[in-house]
């Protein structure tokens, strides 16, 4: 009865259309490393060598968990998601990997890169911000860039307080993303608005950066740090006779 019943399946199998491609939507694959480029709207600014090493000992040992996610483009692969499954396969002399190809619009490819990595909690709130500015033209408002990422828009502004900053220590957010939160970042934006331009306030501030640096100060409290500072110089400067 069993070998009646395995004929018929194979009967009815060789009978059945079969189609000659796979569903892009869902394809499973493996692919040469050299045929998949970055991800343009990678949100990551940093990939910590200790990170990655860690990670690449992880697969060598247990293998891939998690396909990399890619999207066709020009006849070749751009990244989605999983860049240091990437790199972790680079650092181990591999030459392809298994990735999952899904079709995908700029504005799918930037928020699932972001959306990833928030919600790995491992991404800075520097680099979240980053990101947002370079994708919010992808979409016709910034409610629903918002909406896209489930933020509230107070806290998304948040994220734009990075820019309130001077370049000088921006260019130092660069090299250590995690150094200062959104929160911290809006707090110091909301000083400088209200705190006129001088030589006193910059002193103030590079001081206080500095401390953060050092892990004398913490990020909550710079702006109260600055404000005392600037106190202190009004005291301390003599009265005009």
């Amino acid at each position: 009865m069993l070998a009646k019943k395995l004929a018929e399946n194979n009967l009815r199998h060789r009978e059945s259309p079969q189609e000659t491609e796979f569903d892009e939507g869902r394809q499973h694959v493996r692919l040469d490393l050299d045929l998949i480029d970055p991800n343009p709207y990678q949100p990551r600014r940093s990939f910590p060598q200790q990170e990655l090493n860690a990670l690449a000992s992880s697969i060598a040992e247990a293998g891939l968990l998690q396909p990399v996610t890619v999207r066709k483009y020009e006849g070749r692969y751009q990244l989605i998601a999983g860049e240091r499954r990437l790199r972790a396969h680079e650092l181990l002399g591999k030459t392809s990997i298994e990735a999952i190809v899904v079709p995908s619009e700029d504005a799918d490819l930037a928020v699932f890169a972001l959306a990833e990595n928030i919600d790995r909690q491992d991404l800075a709130d520097y680099e979240i911000g980053l990101a947002l500015r370079r994708i919010e033209s992808l979409f016709p408002s910034k409610k629903k860039l918002a909406e896209s990422l489930g933020l509230n828009r107070e806290d998304m502004y948040r994220y734009f307080a990075f820019e309130a900053l001077p370049e000088r220590l921006r260019t130092k957010l660069d090299l250590d993303p995690r150094l200062l939160s959104r929160s911290a970042a809006s707090e110091l934006k909301r000083l400088l608005e209200q705190t006129p331009a001088s030589p006193e306030l910059d002193v103030a501030l590079d001081l206080a950066w500095s401390l953060l640096e050092q892990g004398s100060l913490e990020q909550g409290k710079m702006a109260g740090f600055i404000n005392r500072q600037l106190q202190q110089q009004d005291v301390s400067r003599p009265l005009p006779s």
